[in-house]
């Protein structure tokens, strides 16, 4: 067994108590004797626990990471694991462990959140895939613990926002559709309990109102999956006028729907283009690749921890950050003229 505490205090005839406060450089220990302990801990190849230190000091140094919805949000198919690996990355980096949590959409009125993180003794949390509709929203607005939340904006003392720049994305793959000349546009959305999702809708109305492009019939909602991007795809095919091309907002419908257009014998983007949000992985793999609005999951990740560790700091932080998106261009979009 390695030394322990009680052995140097033992050794040095004075109690664990003082040994522990020498070490953990804590007031009521004379600078010499401090400086004595220090030396024969090494001299004793002392190496402190650290789950023991954290406990000692109240701290576990843990962050909670929930991703919800995992019906709805499968980490292979979405940017979620690009998240967690900024999140783990820069936790890592300043000496954080991160503990997660998943549950279904089913489940989610039955789970308290914050409950678990105190059970858990995390001391902030992360959130990826809440819903305006989640019980537990009025609950996390009071949280005494830093939480920062992705693509859902909650007003709390200790609560943080980050997302993209939404809108700057619908802007740019809209205006590379138009410059193509693509006036018929459709828009695949989620449900209105996704905000994100609205935010990218509302965009989307706001760029055709202004151009008098803007056709209501073109606006179908699914609820991100693959599944549900198939089936409104299946609504686009039984138009007597189809737009031209659809603008998804999220990657996972567009893949759905571009298989459905495949299977019927379109062309993608010969008889119809395609373009999605997040660039997850699956689209530079598709055939033809997918055009999307690219999200940087990996700086969202590293964002929410530091505004979580910066307030357990006391610093002042910027309760939202947005991040600049990139529209990737590839093979699903056609010019039309």
């Amino acid at each position: 067994m390695g030394v322990k505490i009680r052995d140097i205090a033992n050794r040095l005839g004075v109690s664990p108590g003082t040994v522990s406060k020498a070490l953990n450089d804590r007031k009521g220990v004379g600078d010499k004797l401090k400086a004595k302990i220090k030396r024969v801990a090494k001299e004793m190849n002392y190496h402190p626990n650290p789950i023991a230190r954290r406990l000692s000091m109240n701290k576990s140094n843990t962050i909670g990471v929930f991703i919800l919805s995992r019906d709805k949000i499968k980490l292979r198919e979405s940017f979620a694991i690009e998240i967690l690996d900024g999140i783990a990355d820069e936790a890592n980096k300043r000496g954080y462990d991160i503990l997660l949590f998943t549950n279904n959409s089913s489940l989610h009125q039955k789970v308290n959140y914050l409950k678990l993180c105190k059970e858990r003794r995390v001391e902030g949390a992360i959130f990826f895939g809440l819903a305006l509709n989640d019980p537990e929203l009025e609950e996390i607005k009071r949280s005494d613990i830093p939480v920062a939340i992705i693509d859902l904006k909650v007003e709390g003392e200790h609560v943080g926002y980050i997302s993209s720049d939404n809108p700057t994305g619908i802007n740019q793959a809209l205006d590379y559709l138009t410059d193509l000349g693509h006036q018929k546009i459709g828009f695949f959305k989620s449900t209105k309990d996704a905000e994100v999702s609205e935010i990218r809708f509302r965009a989307y109305k706001d760029y055709l109102l202004q151009r008098n492009l803007y056709n209501p019939t073109y606006v179908w909602e699914g609820d991100f999956t693959r599944e549900s991007g198939e089936s409104l795809a299946k609504e686009v095919l039984g138009l007597d006028s189809r737009p031209t091309a659809i603008l998804s907002a999220n990657d996972s419908m567009a893949l759905g729907a571009m298989r459905t257009f495949k299977d019927v014998g379109l062309k993608i983007p010969d008889d119809i283009s395609l373009i999605g949000f997040d660039n997850m992985p699956a689209a530079q793999y598709t055939n033809p690749e997918l055009t999307t609005i690219n999200q940087d999951g990996v700086a969202f990740g590293k964002e929410a921890v530091d505004f979580i560790l910066n307030k357990l700091d006391g610093l002042q932080v910027e309760k939202e950050r947005f991040l600049r998106p990139e529209l990737i261009i590839r093979n699903s979009v056609k010019e039309i003229r």
